[in-house]
């Protein structure tokens, strides 16, 4: 956390957690890379509209935002005015993920029905997919961007603009294309276990898929085609 007076420590990085909408895990995964960043981070966790400073290094978004909500949305928006560099962190801040299976009617709040990935409100510099993405992944994040290492920056970069991934869209571009080396890399990525190898080719149980995008992700065909169709 900032101090409590405000002040950043000289020479870390100004970095806002704020979370919208979500299972908290993406959350816990922020808090367990702490640890490992604190030297060159300064982290304020807020909550919706409480924040220490005026102005942000690096604002980190986790969940998925209620287009139903135009308070949600508003901070959404005022969160990239105020951070040179966004970073989407998790699947339902990157893609929706499973959030975009909610249909409203629950209560408290039944009309909550409607919820997008971040880059569907601002534009998004950095995403990190995942459910929830590991801790080593922020890690590494913030060693390459410290670096300025834009080449192991790049698939972060270059996702931050695709707006939905899942096994669907995996079988469609790499299984049913030949493109598939079977590495076996979606089937142990995938969270829910919805991927598995069928004599080296994945086999997707609908049912089970979540929409996380990571699978496609970590294939490495599949982010081959990611980068090229969104990068040099």
């Amino acid at each position: 956390m900032t101090p409590e007076n405000g002040n950043t420590t000289p020479g870390k990085l100004r970095v806002l957690n704020v979370n919208f909408a979500g299972c908290e895990g993406c959350n816990v995964s922020v808090l367990r890379a702490y640890p490992k960043i604190s030297d060159v981070v300064d982290l304020d966790i807020a909550y919706l509209g409480e924040r220490r400073h005026e102005s942000y290094d690096v604002a980190i978004i986790t969940g998925g935002v209620c287009m139903n909500d135009p308070k949600s949305v508003e901070e959404l928006k005022e969160i990239r005015k105020i951070s040179d560099i966004v970073v989407a962190f998790g699947s339902c801040a990157t893609f929706g993920g499973i959030l975009r299976f909610c249909r409203g009617g629950q209560e408290p709040r039944p009309d909550q029905r409607n919820f997008q990935p971040a880059n569907s409100v601002i534009r998004v510099d950095y995403s990190i997919p995942g459910c929830p993405p590991t801790p080593q992944m922020l890690v590494s994040f913030f060693k390459f961007l410290r670096e300025g290492n834009e080449r192991r920056l790049k698939l972060f970069k270059v996702v931050a603009g695709v707006k939905k991934l899942s096994g669907f869209d995996l079988i469609d571009d790499v299984v049913l294309t030949g493109l598939c080396i079977g590495c076996g890399a979606c089937e142990l990525s995938c969270p829910t276990g919805a991927i598995r190898l069928i004599e080296k080719r994945p086999d997707l149980i609908q049912e089970k898929c979540i929409r996380c995008g990571t699978c496609y992700v970590r294939c490495p065909r599949a982010s081959s085609i990611i980068c090229m169709k969104g990068g040099d």
